[in-house]
């Protein structure tokens, strides 16, 4: 003889823990998802994969409970759990791990975006000109040149070039 609380598998702790998964924590991230104005991409991936780590605990709920429904004599766990009603149970897995995992790729797609974006403006960004040497013809004429201004004092210290062709 079964006791009462062999007699359906409605009193399982797994049962309730499929109900929570199934039904109260999606709602819940919805509900914020939905009520709050704006998320950080941290936030959404994280809910993204939370449901589809939700959709893994259903599957697995559900596989678990329908070996139990078989056990018991009850055939409304046999009607929900072992029949083909029991399809329509994995609606919710199917529906919260895709819209997880829709979640996850909209921020991965967001940064890659990014790196592209910058890979791009580096690329077509022109190599920056390579910083002149001490030594260089073009330091030493300027630090004459400077040199010559001070001690002419207010004339022009740059010499001009005549013309080539003179």
């Amino acid at each position: 003889m079964h006791l009462l609380s062999d007699a359906t598998i409605f009193t399982e702790v797994r049962f309730w823990g499929l109900v929570l998964c199934s039904l109260v924590l999606p709602a819940a991230i919805f509900v914020t998802l939905f009520v709050r104005r704006e998320f950080s991409k941290t936030t959404v991936l994280a809910f993204g994969l939370l449901l589809i780590a939700l959709a893994g605990a259903d599957i697995f709920l559900l596989r678990a409970l329908a070996r139990l429904a078989q056990a018991t004599p009850s055939l409304a766990d046999d009607l929900v759990f072992s029949s083909e009603l029991s399809i329509a149970l994995y609606i919710f897995p199917a529906a919260f791990g895709t819209l997880g995992l829709n979640m996850v790729s909209h921020v991965l797609m967001h940064y890659l975006k990014q790196k592209e974006a910058r890979f791009e403006a580096h690329r077509q960004a022109p190599a920056p000109a390579p910083p002149e040497r001490r030594g260089s013809r073009v330091l030493r004429h300027r630090r004459a040149a400077s040199r010559m201004s001070a001690r002419l004092g207010s004339r022009t210290a740059v010499a001009r070039r005549p013309p080539a062709d003179r």
